[in-house]
This record gives C-alpha cells, structure tokens and sequence, in this order.
C-alpha cells in the first residue's frame, strides 16, 4: 500500500511539473478544467445523488461557470469567493467539531452550492495564478501547503499530543499543525533572502502571509473529512491508487489556492 502510494504520488509530481512549466495557456486551462470536472463528480456523493444524468448534469454546471469565469475574468469575484469559503470553512469545522459530530446541513441543494463555490473558486486561482501572476510562485504557493502538510504529519507522529478536531479527523493534532506552520514559516524566510523576492508589503508580511495561508490550509482538509463522514465515505474516490479520489488530493488547495490568489494580488 506504501509502495502503491509513493509511486502515484511521484507520477502525479512528475505530470504537474510538465504541466506547471511545459503547457501553453489553453491546455493548462483544459487541464484545469478537467481536474475541476472529476472533483465535481466526486462532489455529488456528498449530495447523495446517485443518478449519472443528475451528477453529471452538476458537472456541467461546475464546467460552464469555471469557464465563465475565466472567460469573463472575474478576479474581484474570487476575492469575495475565497473569504466567503474562508468564513463557511472555519464555521462548519467549528460547529462539527463542538457537536461532537452534528449533522451540519441536510439539503442537498446547499451541498451543492457549496460544491460548486469551491472547485470553481479553486479552478479560478490555479489558472489565473500561474497565467496572471508566475509560475513560481504558484509553486511557492502550492509548496507552502505541501511543507503543512509533511511537517504536520512528522511533528504530529513525535510530539502529538493534544487532538486538533478528534470528531472531524482523528489524526490530527495541534502539536503537528505547529509544526507544519513552523516548517513553512523557516523555508518562507529561507526564500526571501535566496530568491530576493519583491514583495511590496514586505518580510513580515510575506512570510506570515504565506504560512498563515498554509497553516490554514488544514481547514480545507478536514472540511473534505467532515463531508466524507456524513455520508460514510473514507476516500472520494478509487481514482487515484493508495490515495483515493481527486478531491482526496486537492482537499487543502480548495481553501488556500484562492487565498494565495488575494495574497499575491494585494503585493
């Protein structure tokens, strides 16, 4: 299992370096697309739809506004989207969590909607912040998260000790969740001084900005774990070999991608 699951997740490395750096802007919107239409499916058992035409018809919808979008470049929107998925992930976890597991919503119409803000809003800022901002630093970014998320699970194995969100995931702590922020906070000075960033606001900003996003990012994935618990579901999806469905994958991106987004618009 391991093994299986070191193999996937080197090919996916491998594919979205080629991509990041290799495609032209259209396929790399087509890509995008593409990734934002599989977790769209996946989305619908969160709404406990199980007829093809109804989920894909949800598809289509999460298609057609991703690409309105893009097509109508609606940066200011995103602005909103990502603090209204900011305010609506950190209530919803809270709630979850101090209810010791309460039902958050029952109407599958809601679900939806949230579904739809999220992968389009995310959609969004993978696009425009590779083709309107830099490559690198949307690798920055998407680093940031990736440091969280290794220095969580090694500090979280040796110092853990205090459960983060017992109800919502298990395995969490906030011993690790510190020293994931920690990780990225020391790599975000690192960068600051080696890459000569030209940050307007400056250090300060730049390096609480970047691991606080990070840190924040952990949201984004209990926020998939709550929805996932439910309807009883332990993965998303089988897509993926040893790690599940797209938005198993792309669970922390959702929440701070479109935050990353304001961050480097505001420099």
């Amino acid at each position: 299992m391991l093994r299986q699951r070191i193999l996937t997740a080197l090919a996916l490395l491998v594919i979205a370096l080629l991509a990041l750096f290799a495609a032209p802007p259209l396929l790399w919107q087509g890509l995008i697309v593409l990734v934002a239409a599989m977790a769209a499916w996946e989305w619908t058992q969160f709404a406990r739809m199980r007829k093809a035409p109804a989920r894909i018809g949800f598809v289509t919808l999460t298609v057609v506004c991703l690409m309105a979008g893009l097509w109508f470049e609606l940066y200011q929107a995103l602005i909103w989207f990502a603090l209204a998925q900011l305010i609506l992930t950190v209530v919803t976890v809270t709630r979850f969590q101090t209810t010791q597991g309460g039902a958050i919503w029952q109407s599958s119409w809601l679900n939806l909607l949230v579904g739809l803000l999220f992968i389009v809003s995310f959609g969004l800022a993978l696009v425009w912040l590779r083709d309107e901002v830099s490559v690198w630093l949307l690798l920055l970014s998407l680093s940031m998260i990736w440091l969280v998320d290794t220095g969580a699970y090694f500090s979280g194995r040796r110092f853990g000790r205090h459960k983060l969100a017992v109800h919502v995931s298990p395995g969490k702590t906030w011993e690790g969740v510190a020293g994931g922020v920690l990780l990225a906070w020391v790599v975000a000075l690192a960068v600051w001084f080696v890459a000569e960033i030209n940050y307007q606001p400056g250090l300060v900003a730049f390096v609480l900005g970047l691991s606080l996003i990070a840190g924040l990012s952990v949201f984004g994935d209990l926020f998939e774990s709550l929805m996932k618990r439910q309807v009883g579901l332990k993965d998303s999806g089988k897509i993926l070999p040893g790690h599940g469905g797209v938005l198993d994958r792309i669970d922390s991106l959702l929440l701070a991608l479109p935050l990353y987004w304001i961050f480097w618009s505001f420099a």
